[in-house]
């Protein structure tokens, strides 16, 4: 699907799906009914139902073995790059032009995208100097495609002492956006780690605006320069 192009109606049910569907692979993470209704927040028995309608659709294919692992036919794979292509622009549209807060810009985001027209979209991408990455760091499918991946690794797997620069944060959860945009956590910042302590389950950060202190489970969700 060229970029522009009509897109075939789907409801925003479908959409929200392919979405979570498109992110998961993205993560390379296989795609199963159980880990989809985590994603999604609802049973397991609401995903299986969708995911039959999906399969009807011809967007998805379900494997007959016990694990019903999910893949993307062609035309749900570009369904779903779409909807996550016109998030990604409308977090850059939220942040960039209208000044929203950056812990609320997925939020919002997520409001808009369905109903974003290919004709808004070409022209957003236009105003905002076709962006490759969205303000989390995550790349914008069409536009990230000439991108050079910058090889990244988990905040974690960092040791006492080393300099790097972040390159991605999850965008999820609103109230760790928060935080890290006080924090002065996010992609292009330069930090030092002063301590690595499993131990103690943490890990403290020196940056421009002071000393951070982040548990271990959060600084794996955080990505930083190889």
């Amino acid at each position: 699907m060229l970029l522009g192009e009509p897109r075939p109606e789907v409801s925003v049910v479908v959409e929200n799906y392919l979405q979570a569907i498109y992110k998961l692979n993205e993560r390379e993470e296989r795609v199963f009914p159980t880990r989809l209704a985590e994603v999604m927040d609802v049973s397991v028995a609401t995903v299986v139902g969708t995911l039959k309608r999906l399969s009807k659709q011809g967007l998805i294919e379900v494997g007959r073995d016990r694990d019903k692992e999910v893949n993307f036919t062609s035309r749900g794979k570009e369904l779903g790059e779409a909807v996550v292509r016109r998030h990604r622009l409308a977090e850059r549209m939220l942040t960039e032009l209208l000044g929203v807060e950056w812990h609320r810009a997925h939020a919002e985001a997520h409001r808009l995208e369905h109903a974003i027209s290919p004709y808004v979209e070409t022209k957003l991408a236009e105003a905002l100097g076709y962006p490759k990455t969205n303000p989390f760091g995550q790349p914008i499918p069409g536009y990230s495609n000439d991108l050079n991946p910058t090889p990244m690794k988990p905040l974690i797997q960092t040791h006492d002492g080393e300099s790097t620069v972040v390159e991605r944060v999850p965008e999820e959860d609103a109230r760790l956006l928060e935080f890290f945009d006080s924090s002065g956590i996010r992609p292009g910042v330069q930090l030092k780690v002063k301590e690595l302590a499993p131990y103690k389950g943490t890990i403290t950060l020196l940056l421009e605006q002071g000393e951070v202190v982040l548990g271990m489970e959060v600084a794996e969700k955080v990505l930083v320069r190889r």
